[in-house]
């Protein structure tokens, strides 16, 4: 029994820092020059900047856009989420999360 209570029980890591990529299908309902309406299954958060990645037949199109607007509707008998992003000027595509549209 001896060191019963002196050894450590535990370790505390310091908090490293990483980007964190989670990807959702969306639809893209409408888009504008700088605006997207997208219906998907997650609610946005506004502020929130995210990569919009276009899967098209013959190439894939990364844009940075910022959540302006998340409603919850009613689409196709489902409740989902509309957001309008807004797209962000001067960034490059490698943020902190992202959606994807379907085909």
């Amino acid at each position: 029994m001896s060191g019963r209570r002196s050894y450590a029980r535990f370790n505390v890591t310091p908090s490293s820092e990483g980007v964190l990529r989670i990807l959702r299908d969306v639809t893209v309902q409408h888009n504008q020059d700088n605006e997207l309406l997208v219906i998907g299954r997650e609610p946005g958060i506004v502020g929130d900047e995210l990569t919009l990645e276009i899967s098209e037949a013959k190439a894939t199109s990364r844009t940075p856009v910022r959540v302006v607007e998340s409603l919850p509707i009613l689409f196709n008998g489902a409740i989902r989420h509309r957001l309008r992003l807004r797209r962000v000027v001067g960034r490059s595509a490698g943020m902190a999360s992202g959606v994807r549209r379907e085909s």
